[in-house]
């Protein structure tokens, strides 16, 4: 159950018959940008990914998605046991945080640690920080940084992909509304805090783009992803110019 406070929301146990009500209780907003509670990482059990813009009353991408690929199995919630779950929205701040220790079924265990924020002061940016520790686990380990279409992607038309070593974007139309919508992100990941710079794969598909990279683990090894995404439209922005700005506004965060 949902235990309500001044300024908090907190969740202390694992209940995935409640899961859906409880991310409809947990949605939060900055006043331009609104999500509800999601799972960052795949999850196959019921849950609907939403991401809101202000003045649109259709999803846009996913754009907290990220995947966690061990040798044979992906990280899931509705497939793998999992213990020491808790979830807290932050009111006053528009801040997520989630925790848990997962153990797969070839029993794997990771522990997990999310956070994620809606900036304030920035309305168009959103900042993920997603921690993964290895218990037991030793083999390749493969960390997928994504935009990634919700339930609603067919109802969104896509203008332009782009994806390099560093940054993706997305240009996207609303045909229904003549709304059109720029997604941009980059990604920073640690290991055991020193940067992972191995050059990633570029994920480039009609409903998925990002950046994957593979590395070896060890029991004990700490992953740290960490994801900016800027969200422009032209309902507040120039046709012409949504592209650059969002790209500009993500390269000078």
């Amino acid at each position: 159950m949902l235990q309500y406070n001044n300024w908090s929301i907190e969740q202390g146990e694992w209940l995935p018959m409640q899961e859906s009500d409880f991310e409809q209780q947990l949605t939060f907003s900055n006043g331009y940008l609104c999500q509800t509670a999601h799972f960052e990482e795949h999850y196959s059990g019921e849950q609907r990914l939403c991401t809101y813009i202000k003045g649109v009353e259709i999803p846009i991408l996913n754009i907290s998605a990220i995947s966690v690929r061990l040798h044979d199995e992906r990280l899931d919630l509705a497939q793998w046991r999992v213990e020491q779950f808790s979830r807290t929205l932050h009111k006053n701040e528009a801040l997520l945080e989630r925790e848990f220790v997962a153990t797969s079924p070839n029993g794997h265990t990771l522990h997990v640690t999310a956070t994620r924020r809606l900036l304030a002061d920035k309305k168009e940016m959103m900042q993920l920080v997603y921690r993964i520790q290895s218990i037991n686990y030793e083999g390749p380990m493969t960390i997928l940084s994504l935009l990634r279409g919700g339930e609603d992607a067919d109802r969104w038309y896509s203008l332009m992909n782009h994806v390099d070593d560093s940054i993706c974007w997305q240009w996207s139309q609303l045909p229904a509304q003549n709304v059109q919508v720029c997604c941009a992100m980059n990604y920073h990941l640690t290991k055991n805090g020193v940067v992972v710079d191995k050059r990633p794969i570029k994920v480039e598909k009609q409903e998925v783009i990002g950046f994957s990279v593979t590395q070896s683990v060890k029991e004990g090894d700490v992953f740290e992803l960490t994801k900016n995404v800027v969200v422009q439209d032209s309902l507040h922005n120039h046709k012409d110019l949504l592209i650059a700005n969002t790209v500009s506004c993500l390269t000078n965060w």
